[in-house]
């Protein structure tokens, strides 16, 4: 979802340094960069500990989500050809999945800012997996939605742990490079492109002659 979708990250690196401006300190970019794709309490719990924070766990995450979901639910165009993506995958039938480190209810802000809501077949959450990204299991999940198994899908991922996340899970990945928190070219992912309107359709159904 953030950072091939739409580009949502900024607003979670806003709200982060909202949060740890109360207590005079703050992360760059490169910084957060290492927090991309992974779930909440591990984000913090790295932060936490790297500003040495004078507060628990539970209690610094409670802080986080007021200005994040104003941030989130703040209009956001899509990603250079997002919708039309999802339109050719569904003039084919093909079954789609969102598999998101993100909550449910943060994808209930995003998606609908962006245009997006109501578009999959299915949804894979955070909430949804004893373990999120890097773990297989919300790729695993996403494909058990769709009644596939995680070999037979192709995942679009962004970021370091959804592509280890995607390719533990057996699924071949395309790996999407449209924003400046992508990472850089990993290996194992099966084809590399810098915007959604380069995605590969010979992948999910026989070429149109």
């Amino acid at each position: 979802m953030d950072g091939v979708l739409t580009d949502s990250e900024p607003a979670f690196f806003e709200a982060i340094n909202d949060v740890l401006g109360r207590y005079g300190t703050s992360v760059g970019t490169e910084e957060y960069a290492q927090c991309i794709g992974s779930a909440t309490p591990i984000t913090w719990g790295g932060l936490v500990k790297l500003k040495q924070l004078p507060v628990s766990l539970d209690a610094v995450i409670a802080e986080y989500e007021p200005p994040l979901m104003e941030r989130l639910r703040r209009p956001r165009p899509p990603l250079p050809g997002a919708r039309e993506l999802i339109d050719r995958l569904k003039a084919r039938d093909v079954p789609i999945a969102l598999c998101t480190a993100s909550y449910s209810r943060w994808v209930d802000a995003i998606l609908p800012a962006a245009g997006l809501d109501g578009l999959f077949d299915a949804i894979s959450a955070a909430e949804m997996v004893e373990h999120t990204k890097p773990d297989p299991a919300p790729y695993v999940l996403a494909a058990e939605k769709l009644g596939l198994r995680p070999q037979e899908c192709v995942a679009i991922e962004d970021s370091v742990n959804g592509i280890t996340s995607a390719l533990r899970a057996g699924t071949y990945v395309v790996q999407l490079r449209a924003t400046e928190t992508a990472a850089a070219p990993m290996d194992g992912v099966g084809q590399v492109i810098t915007s959604l309107d380069e995605f590969p359709m010979e992948l999910v159904a026989p070429q149109q002659h």
